[in-house]
């Protein structure tokens, strides 16, 4: 298990896919008002925008910090991601070459009301989370990293990232402690310092 980065990057990477599905579960089977809502919710009879969906809303060129204050267009604009099922580019990871993987069904299950797609597993250590770990300069430019990952692209072209999802802090919380390298010895007693994959 060597550092336990795998592990974080593999849990990470599948967290990442496992919301993104979710994300498009619930915008097929909910109407624009409860799914805003959700996203949104009054806690205490307060809704208040967190640090990331104001993000999202900046990116969309929406210039409105009450969650109330937005219009109808603008609310379906910031709740709907409107991910294109055939234009997934985000799969799950797993840390062996299991060939029969390269290629499974998702949503089989009668809970998931027919909304089936086809996708795949890559070994952990492809996952464009390694990647960023392994050359990330500091905590703040893997943040950066992982929030602009491409993860899918919507119905009109543009592309959804983790940071639409509202995934980074989960993403960074983690991966926090496979951000130190690892003191191991050689097989000749040599001290080395182990960062990340392969």
């Amino acid at each position: 298990h060597m550092t336990g980065d795998i592990h974080a990057v593999t849990a990470a990477n599948n967290l990442l896919a496992a919301q993104m599905d979710a994300r498009i579960f619930h915008e097929l089977t909910q109407k624009d008002g409860p799914l805003y809502d959700r996203l949104v919710p009054k806690i205490k009879g307060v809704r208040k925008f967190s640090p990331i969906q104001l993000r999202r809303l900046k990116r969309l060129g929406i210039d409105k910090t009450d969650p109330d204050s937005l219009t109808a267009e603008e609310r379906v604009k910031f709740a709907r991601l409107n991910i294109d099922p055939t234009k997934i580019m985000w799969n799950r990871v797993v840390d062996l070459n299991d060939r029969y993987l390269r290629k499974i069904t998702i949503g089989q299950s009668p809970t998931e009301k027919g909304f089936t797609r086809e996708t795949a597993f890559d070994i952990s250590v492809a996952s464009e989370i390694m990647a960023i770990l392994a050359l990330g300069n500091d905590v703040d430019d893997i943040k950066e990293r992982l929030a602009s990952m491409v993860v899918a692209l919507d119905k009109d072209g543009n592309a959804v990232t983790a940071d639409d999802l509202g995934m980074t802090g989960a993403l960074l919380v983690l991966l926090r402690d496979a951000f130190e390298p690892t003191l191991m010895q050689s097989l000749e007693g040599t001290p080395v310092l182990v960062h990340a994959g392969p």
